[in-house]
């Protein structure tokens, strides 16, 4: 079945716009690692994370979130039109000779919608269990060339403990001293926080970047719904990371350059995702990327935000790896042919923009494997939580990356 989500832009009027919804202090809303848990983090993690801890740290699992018999019988979910207008959020390249940007300001996008104009194509309907799909259409490489240029440089292996196993995610730089990842890669989804925070950018075969390195983390937050209660609607999170690292003198983000930010777009855009998959068939060592375009959406949890879907194969340690709009070559943004957001969301504003992240995998009763007609894992699907500033939601993306870019 062919489903099409008909978007136009007829202008774009640039205005400042600053992330705070100035609420005061509403619950449920994002929720704060403790200052005591940051001290522990800041000390001598970067002796905690030897060679051999980091060589054996087994990849955190993508969590299952299972699908609901009345999710299974209706059709597939077509994006809505997020309330709030489109708002971007601009990166910053360290070779680009510009000053950085204030970072958690926007541009808000005034976009309106009409039919018959632009139709961004999606295919199928929601799978009806794990061994039938279909899985919307994907394809998967290994990133080539080198890790240390910019944009490729955001991306890197956040290593970190729970209780006393360790373990690795992916995340993406996205502020001087901020990077985004899952909510499950620093929390356990129950009210616990991980710990020794280790960041790599640039990780790659030979293990962390020469004269780049690793840095330890200070603070950080993700949203109440996963913190408590783990639902994967809302299973992101931010770090702040240590002023400066083990081999370079100074902020994560001068050395990487950072990513942008991209609320309130429609869960129809064609993206690229990336990640260090380490569970079978990868290895960990090599950052994967995925084209694909987010075909449906559903509400997971009980209310408030959905999450949406791409086609995607990528194992436990992609975790909280990024889903870009408009991602770039390294050296130059290529000019689209056909001057249409579909091909590149963000139009002539050069990204990447980050707009989600590698959270959860759906599945069937038990989310066992292998997957047969009543249980198992849906092979090759990736959700990712919405990316929204809404004034009605307390713990939305927004939210919970203005809480790391205040405390940085």
């Amino acid at each position: 079945m062919l489903r099409f989500l008909s978007m136009a832009v007829v202008l774009l009027t640039v205005s400042p716009v600053g992330l705070s919804q100035g609420r005061g202090d509403p619950a449920p809303g994002p929720v704060s690692m403790p200052p005591e848990q940051q001290k522990t983090q800041a000390g001598d993690v970067h002796e905690y994370w030897t060679p051999e801890r980091m060589q054996n740290a087994q990849p955190r699992p993508l969590p299952g979130a299972v699908v609901s018999e009345e999710q299974l019988s209706r059709p597939a979910q077509e994006a809505d039109i997020p309330a709030g207008s489109p708002i971007l959020v601009p990166g910053w390249s360290p070779g680009s000779g510009e000053p950085p940007p204030l970072q958690g300001d926007g541009e808000l996008l005034n976009m309106d919608l009409e039919t018959q104009d632009i139709l961004l194509q999606t295919y199928g309907a929601a799978p009806t269990n794990p061994k039938d799909g279909p899985y919307g259409p994907f394809q998967r490489w290994t990133m080539q060339g080198r890790y240390d240029t910019w944009p490729r440089s955001i991306h890197g292996k956040l290593f970190f403990s729970i209780g006393s196993s360790n373990y690795v995610c992916s995340a993406s730089v996205i502020g001087s001293n901020v990077i985004a990842t899952a909510g499950h890669c620093i929390s356990t989804g129950d009210g616990a926080w991980a710990t020794n925070f280790r960041f790599c950018p640039g990780y790659s075969q030979s293990g962390p970047m020469s004269g780049t390195g690793c840095w330890g983390v200070r603070g950080g937050a993700t949203s109440e719904a996963y913190f408590l209660s783990a639902d994967v609607d809302y299973d992101f999170a931010c770090l702040v990371t240590n002023p400066t690292g083990d081999q370079f003198n100074g902020p994560i983000g001068a050395r990487t350059g950072w990513a942008g930010t991209a609320y309130n777009f429609s869960s129809s855009q064609p993206v690229v995702q990336f990640g260090y998959p380490q569970g079978a068939p990868f290895d960990g060592k090599t950052i994967q990327q995925v084209a694909s375009t987010e075909w449906y959406e559903v509400d997971m949890g009980s209310g408030g935000q959905k999450s949406k879907y791409i086609g995607s194969d990528l194992t436990g340690g992609s975790s909280g790896g990024g889903w870009f709009l408009s991602w770039r070559h390294p050296s130059t943004e290529y000019p689209d042919t056909d001057n249409s957001i579909v091909t590149d969301p963000a139009g002539a504003r050069n990204g990447p923009y980050i707009n989600g992240v590698n959270s959860h995998r759906r599945c069937r009763a038990g989310c066992s494997s292998p997957p047969t007609a009543t249980v198992g894992v849906f092979w090759e699907e990736m959700g990712s939580p919405q990316f929204l500033n809404s004034p009605s939601d307390t713990q939305d993306a927004s939210d919970i990356f203005k809480l790391c870019f205040d405390e940085q």
